[in-house]
């Protein structure tokens, strides 16, 4: 019996020295394919040895001659080591040197302007144009709503609204559709008709021309946003029963091609008249944003704040009540005046609009 059971120890002790020298031998493999890596490589000596000890570790721990590493130990260590030394080289191989280095950083700097990339910009810009172009058609479809809130936000604040009660639903107001681009193709006939007369001014100023051009046109569109912010109110279109006067620009164009000489051209006056019969349907909102210009651009920063998405949901339905409430302020001056003027007040039905007055 004793016989059998050291023969059995002797045939395990075989077997579990067998799988110690085939483990080692997996291991050794392993060890000079990374070995063979590094040697194709320019590494420096003190790495390579290091990477050689831990391959005589992990043989001696297989073979049972270093008792105090166990095999596992070994090579956890050995992996380590040449993960820590091969990764690097890696990445070295990878980076591009010389001419092949050059042309990817030329290639990028050309998408990015002081840090910032061309491709980013472009996505927000794409962003913010399909959220303005969804709220329009949010703001299309439901302007009923718009309508009655303006209603009663006139009836909340005193002031006689401007448009009948009616029950408000989701649609498409064709007319209304039409209106508002005839308004918009109006107000762009208006900004580029004064366009010749920015550009004269500038021309004498050589090599700041463009520079002085860009802030007079940008004055010049701000312009008009503050009179169509005030003409936001049906108030604002009401004809006078007497003559109004032309608008500051036309006043000054025609003291200009009239007095100042070298300026004296005929083509240059009857550009000024064709400027002014472009002009006269809108001397009325134009007049009431003269006598307040400070008043009306303020509104008129307000409704640019509120014109981005989706502020513009809240903000537009109240801008034609505070031009309304500015303009019924304009037409209580008016009355001051001609009171103060007269000593005496006419009757209600004989108060002239604020363009007879001024």
């Amino acid at each position: 019996m004793t016989s059998g059971t050291e023969a059995a120890e002797s045939a395990s002790k075989r077997e579990s020295r067998a799988e110690a020298r085939a483990r080692a031998a997996r291991v050794q493999k392993v060890a000079e394919v990374l070995v063979a890596q590094h040697a194709k490589k320019e590494a420096p000596p003190g790495p390579e040895a290091r990477l050689e000890q831990r391959i005589r570790d992990v043989e001696a721990a297989a073979q049972g001659a270093d008792a105090g590493t166990s095999l596992a130990t070994a090579i956890t260590a050995l992996v380590m080591e040449a993960t820590k030394e091969v990764e690097p080289e890696a990445l070295a191989e990878d980076t591009p040197t010389g001419e092949d280095a050059q042309a990817p950083a030329h290639a990028e700097s050309i998408w990015r302007v002081r840090g910032f990339s061309v491709w980013g910009l472009a996505f927000w810009a794409a962003l913010f144009a399909a959220l303005q172009l969804a709220q329009w058609v949010v703001i299309a479809l439901s302007r009923d709503y718009h309508d009655a809130i303006s209603r009663k936000a006139s009836l909340l604040t005193g002031l006689e609204p401007e448009d009948e009660e009616f029950p408000p639903r989701v649609r498409l107001n064709v007319p209304w559709l039409r209106k508002k681009l005839k308004r918009r193709w109006r107000a762009f006939l208006l900004l580029m008709v004064g366009v010749p007369a920015l550009v004269l001014l500038t021309v004498p100023l050589m090599f700041a021309s463009r520079f002085a051009f860009t802030a007079l046109f940008t004055a010049w569109s701000a312009w008009w946003w503050v009179v169509f912010t005030a003409a936001k109110s049906a108030r604002a279109w009401e004809p006078s029963a007497g003559p109004t006067r032309p608008p500051w620009f036309l006043r000054g164009w025609t003291v200009l091609t009239t007095r100042v000489p070298g300026l004296r051209w005929g083509a240059l006056q009857r550009y000024g008249a064709s400027w002014g019969r472009r002009t006269e349907e809108v001397f009325a909102p134009i007049s009431s944003t003269e006598r307040y210009p400070w008043v009306f651009a303020g509104l008129g920063v307000v409704r640019f704040m509120g014109s981005f998405p989706p502020m513009k949901f809240f903000v537009r339905p109240l801008i034609p009540v505070a031009s309304a409430h500015l303009l019924e302020e304009d037409v209580a001056a008016a009355r001051k005046a001609l009171a103060a003027g007269a000593n005496a007040s006419p009757p209600e039905a004989e108060v002239p609009r604020p363009a007879d007055v001024w």
